[in-house]
This record gives structure tokens, C-alpha cells and sequence, in this order.
């Protein structure tokens, strides 16, 4: 009995180590490409060509070009959490740097659709390995919102429509993917040997939609509505083992991993001259945030114990409660402006403050995070085509982001807590570059 109630524990203890849930992205949080960086996110009513596809399918409609680029990302993130007491059995995790890269075209449609139709296709891919996900004890001092920071492949497909001059309207299909599996294992305790091995793996597609609107009052400019739905990778890993002489082992981790909320944008733009004005604010959804740690069951019966005919029980039942998130829907603001000094040169500035939807982490969980402004600069450039293939000029964008916490301090409403108090700071540099092209 001791033997088997310690396969219990450890089998737990694993579970805690299984993929679990993260808060946001880079996309999220800063904006698709070095344009939407640069204007602090606010690029709604203000994107085009392939970066719309992300930003607001229905721009996609304005673009006369086919246009495709590529480009790279990097965050550095150095935040700090500061602790006051405390055990080691719980030691702090902080979020990782990031590299990533972007892929896109878009194109009008052809024949009668000419000027009125376009579709746009772009790939968002994390350079360390396509989608990591990683599950903590809800003890351990964490950032979940950047915990997992662009680590998550990105494919998204879009199509604008333009059915009258002043109107936009399309959609995009976001595809990610589930992971489900099971495993079935014999045992016999006493050849000491693994009698029966099968398992299986199944990667379902799970389709996302954003939807967006832009409305085209007068010349230079455009005011959109945008909604992107709440967005998960859900995962079900069961382990069923039969063990001769002593009875069956069930095992089984699931959960919901890089969770997005429910957003709902509006935004506005406006051209003058060289000048472009661009500003936004987002209803994020965090109130329906559920659980990030994976639910664990583990239970063993005495079935091979028994004599025909008598009712096995458990010896081992045991399930974790998922700890509630207590998160709440918040409002982000963001604002922009671009000037282009010259036909070759275009400076951008921007700057977005995201109010923290998580609670303060004084109860039995420790997610920690706090209010996060975000201040950003970048410049284009348009070059000759340096390969003689076409006339068209080529386009360099940069962009470099700055985004400090307000630093948060929380005491444990239980003095013996493990983790003690903490206090969460710090900063993250997130830096873009792409090259781009109308063909």
C-alpha cells in the first residue's frame, strides 16, 4: 500500500510538470510587425496589406498591391520578483527572452473583383520550437501574462471584402491545435517487465475567428471595429496502466494552454498630409480566464486482488482543485502617430498603458503581474531595388518597444504561506525588423 500511494505522489508531482496555460503573445500585447509596434499597437483602422490580416482582415480591401515581407522579432524581459520569506521548495520562475519570425502576402483579387476583394495570408513562427507550454505548481512566484511570450505558431488566413467605397468589411480564420492522447500500459510486478504497450496522439485543428469592420467617412480617414474571438489550445493526456496481481492505475492531466480572452477594439485614423494619426482602445475579456493550472486525477483500484465476482475499490483516489484565476475585464488604450519627413524616410512613435486583470496575489496562488505602459519608436525606409528584379522600391521597417511594470508588492493573507511576500518589477525591449515588398 505504501508503494502504491507513492506511485500516486509521484505520478502528481509529474502532472505538475505537463503542458499548462500562459496569458498572452507578442501580437497580444505589442502588435503584428514593425508598423503596428511603432504606433504602440494601435493599428486597427491604420494597418494594411498582410499585417492587416491580423490586425483588421476588413483593410485588407484598401490595398492595391500584392504585397509580401518577412521579417524578425526579439523581447529581452527582465523583470524581477523580490521576495520576503518564504521556503526554497518554491523558487521564483521568470519569463524567458524570445525570437520569432513573420511571414506574409496579400493580394486583390482578380476580374471583377478588382479593387473590391482581397485575400491575405501570414505565419507568425517562434524560432525556439513552434509552441511550448509550460505548467507550474499555482504556488510558484510566476508572470504567466509573459511567461510563454510568442511561443506560439500563429497561422492565420484572411479575406477583405469592399462592397461600396466607404465600407470594408472581413474576416480571418486563425488556426491552432489541440493536443489529445492516450496511453495503455501492462505491467506484471512480478516478471518486473512492461507486457503491453500502445499509444496514441491526436492533433485536432481548432479554428478562431476575427472579424472587423472599417468604415470610410471622408478622405484620409477611417474609423474600424474589430472582435477577436477567445482563443485556447486544449490538451487531454490519459495513462491507463494494468497492473497484474494488484489492480488498474488511471491517470489523466488536462487543461487549457495559451489562453486569449475575448477582445473587442475600436479605433480610428487620420491622414493630413504627411501626417497620420492613429488611436484605439480594446475591451479584453480576462473576467472568463479560467483555471491555468491542469486538472489531475489519479486513481488506483485492488480489481486483480478480488475473487470473480467481488467489487473492486480504490486504494488510491485523488484529483486536484483548480484554483479560480479571479481575473477581470480591462480597457487598453493606445495611441500612435507616423510623419514622413521625405518620399524615403517615415518616423513612427506610440505608446499603450495595459491595466493588470489579475488580482493581487495574496491568497493561496502567486500569478503576479501589475500595470504595464508601453512606450515605442521606429522608422521606414524606402530603398531601390538593390537585386534590379522589379521597379518597385523595397520597404525596411524598424521598430524598438519599452515596457515596464508598475512595480506591485503583495502580502500572503496567511502568514505560513511557502512563498511569503513578493513584489513584482521590471522591464521588456522588444525589437523588430522586416523587409517588404509591393510587387
Amino acid at each position: 500500500m505504501g508503494l502504491l500511494r507513492a506511485v500516486g505522489v509521484m505520478l502528481g508531482s509529474i502532472a505538475a510538470l505537463a503542458p499548462g496555460a500562459a496569458g498572452a503573445t507578442t501580437l497580444e500585447l505589442y502588435g503584428f510587425g514593425p508598423r503596428a509596434i511603432a504606433l504602440g499597437n494601435a493599428s486597427e483602422a491604420a494597418s494594411d496589406d498582410f499585417y492587416a490580416a491580423y490586425a483588421n482582415p476588413a483593410n485588407l480591401a484598401l490595398a492595391r498591391h500584392i504585397h509580401f515581407g518577412f521579417g524578425l522579432e526579439s523581447v529581452w524581459n527582465r523583470f524581477g520578483i523580490d521576495r520576503r520569506g518564504g521556503e526554497a521548495t518554491w523558487p521564483t520562475r521568470l519569463p524567458k527572452d524570445n525570437y520569432l519570425a513573420q511571414l506574409g502576402i496579400s493580394t486583390p483579387l482578380p476580374g471583377w473583383l478588382q479593387d473590391r476583394a482581397a485575400i491575405g495570408v501570414a505565419i507568425h513562427v517562434p524560432l525556439g520550437g513552434p509552441t511550448r507550454l509550460d505548467s507550474l505548481d499555482h504556488r510558484i512566484p510566476q508572470l504567466p501574462m509573459y511567461d510563454t511570450l510568442g511561443d506560439r505558431l500563429a497561422l492565420v488566413a484572411s479575406l477583405g471584402v469592399r462592397p461600396v467605397d466607404w465600407l470594408a468589411v472581413g474576416a480571418s480564420a486563425q488556426v491552432l491545435t489541440g493536443l489529445d492522447g492516450r496511453a495503455d500500459i501492462g505491467l506484471s510486478v512480478l516478471d518486473q517487465r512492461v507486457t503491453y504497450k500502445a499509444l496514441q496522439v491526436d492533433l485536432g485543428t481548432v479554428v478562431t475567428p476575427l472579424v472587423g469592420v472599417t468604415v470610410l467617412p471622408a478622405d484620409g480617414v477611417r474609423l474600424a471595429i474589430v472582435w477577436r474571438a477567445e482563443s485556447s489550445v486544449r490538451y487531454e493526456l490519459p495513462l491507463a496502466v494494468d497492473i497484474d496481481q494488484v489492480g488498474s492505475l488511471d491517470f489523466k492531466v488536462k487543461g487549457i494552454g495559451l489562453w486569449l480572452p475575448d477582445s473587442y477594439a475600436v479605433a480610428a485614423s487620420w491622414q493630413a498630409g504627411r501626417w497620420i494619426a492613429a488611436a484605439s482602445a480594446a475591451w479584453q475579456r480576462w473576467s472568463q480566464m479560467p483555471p491555468i493550472a491542469p486538472d489531475v486525477s489519479v486513481r488506483i483500484d485492488n480489481s486483480e486482488l478480488l475473487q470473480p465476482g467481488s467489487k473492486a475499490i480504490d486504494l488510491i483516489s485523488v484529483r486536484n482543485v483548480p484554483v479560480p484565476m479571479g481575473t477581470r475585464d480591462i480597457v487598453v488604450p493606445r495611441a500612435g502617430v507616423e510623419f514622413r519627413p521625405s518620399d524615403a524616410w517615415t518616423l513612427r512613435g506610440g505608446a499603450q498603458y495595459r491595466p493588470t486583470p489579475f488580482p493581487k496575489a495574496d491568497g493561496e496562488a502567486s500569478y503576479l503581474d501589475a500595470a504595464a505602459t508601453t512606450l515605442a519608436l521606429g522608422f521606414g525606409r524606402v530603398a531601390g531595388d538593390p537585386l534590379g528584379m522589379t521597379r518597385k522600391p523595397l520597404q525596411l521597417d524598424f521598430a524598438a518597444g519599452w515596457t515596464t511594470l508598475a512595480r506591485r508588492t503583495v502580502v500572503k493573507r496567511d502568514p505560513s504561506h511557502p512563498v511569503g511576500a513578493t513584489s513584482v518589477y521590471g522591464d521588456s525591449w522588444h525589437l523588430a525588423l522586416a523587409l517588404h515588398h509591393d510587387f
